[in-house]
């Protein structure tokens, strides 16, 4: 880019500043100096930064260059004002832009070190005039000059635009990701039901908004009878769809309020919020019956099964998670002990249905 502005501006500044010798009569050394500088430098600035280790570096020396050379011409010149002004702007435009508000003090600096130069070598004049020719060219390459500096500015406004667009893209992409593997963590695979780590997130802020409320929540540990003997006869196929049919039960059953679970293998829970014991014992009673009703329809058979079920509540049974998890295990563990398909609610003397 900066080859491209430098080369552009060089080109119309040559013209500009050409006039002016044209005016005054330069000698042949000064179209000679006016021809390196101008037509020749750009190039051997371009070819010095990009053959450097670190170009940007090398970038702000060619425009420290720049500005050394502009104090230069324009002390030897006399200050013509258009001219100064022209090369004074376009260089402190160029260092403010790469150097922020500091640019402004170094270009002062360079500037000034370009007029002791020449004022070391011949006594300093003043000539400010330019004739009308000269001045319509210093307008019109400072015109030019602002015009492409502006046409850079959209166009790289315009990309870094895009690029922030990409990247809003790309960050709602890696959003959506991040809340699909999220709910995949709390999700088991096979049935869609919540898994153990959703329930132990969720389970203690349930008991305590219910304790704070005065309100009830149950527990409902289910386990499939025999459920075993259903993959070791039909395979482990059938057994997944077993699993499934109870899982898809489950959530027909469940409120929005509720959460169903898969704790592993043939275990499933159900936490009630705001239930009291009576009103979970009989839900557990109805998904009972309703999954000893259900026929499984496989490939090569079609299979029936039953659950057994533990009912525990809050406050009723406990009050703290872990505690209360293992009073609903014990009353599934006392429904197989009295023969399975039942459900158990615990209780001092556990009741069965």
């Amino acid at each position: 880019m900066n080859r491209r502005n430098r080369s552009a501006s060089y080109v119309l500044l040559f013209v500009a500043l050409g006039s002016h010798l044209l005016t005054i009569g330069a000698p042949a050394w000064g179209w000679v100096a006016l021809a390196l500088n101008y037509l020749v430098y750009p190039h051997l600035a371009y070819w010095r930064a990009r053959r450097a280790d670190d170009q940007r570096r090398a970038e702000m020396h060619n425009m420290d260059a720049d500005i050394v050379l502009a104090g230069m011409w324009v002390s030897a010149l006399g200050f013509p004002l258009w001219i100064t002004f022209i090369l004074c702007a376009s260089g402190c435009i160029n260092m403010v832009v790469f150097h922020g508000g500091r640019g402004g003090v170094r270009f002062l600096l360079n500037i000034g070190v370009g007029i002791a130069l020449v004022a070391l070598a011949v006594p300093l004049h003043w000539h400010p005039e330019t004739d009308l020719r000269t001045t319509a060219l210093c307008m019109a390459a400072l015109g030019l000059y602002l015009f492409a500096f502006a046409r850079d500015g959209y166009e790289r406004a315009i990309a870094q635009h895009a690029v922030h667009a990409q990247l809003r893209g790309q960050f709602d992409e890696i959003r959506s990701l991040q809340a699909q593997l999220r709910e995949q963590a709390l999700r088991d695979p096979l049935t869609g039901l919540f898994n153990r780590r959703h329930l132990d997130t969720v389970l203690a802020p349930m008991l305590e908004r219910c304790a704070s409320q005065g309100a009830s929540l149950s527990l409902l540990m289910i386990d499939i009878d025999h459920f075993k003997r259903v993959n070791d006869t039909h395979g482990h196929a059938a057994g997944d769809a077993v699993l499934q049919a109870l899982a898809q039960l489950l959530l027909r059953h469940v409120r929005p309020q509720d959460v169903a679970c898969r704790l592993g293998g043939e275990e499933f829970m159900l936490v009630l919020d705001n239930t009291p014991v009576a009103v979970a014992a009989q839900r557990a009673q109805v998904l009972r019956q309703a999954f000893e009703a259900l026929r499984v329809r496989t490939v090569e058979c079609e299979l029936a099964a039953t659950l057994s079920c533990g009912v525990a509540a809050c406050p009723d049974s406990s009050q703290e998670p872990r505690a209360l998890v293992v009073c609903a295990d014990q009353a599934l563990y006392a429904a197989k002990k009295q023969g399975r398909n039942r459900v158990v609610v615990h209780a001092p003397q556990a009741r069965g249905f």
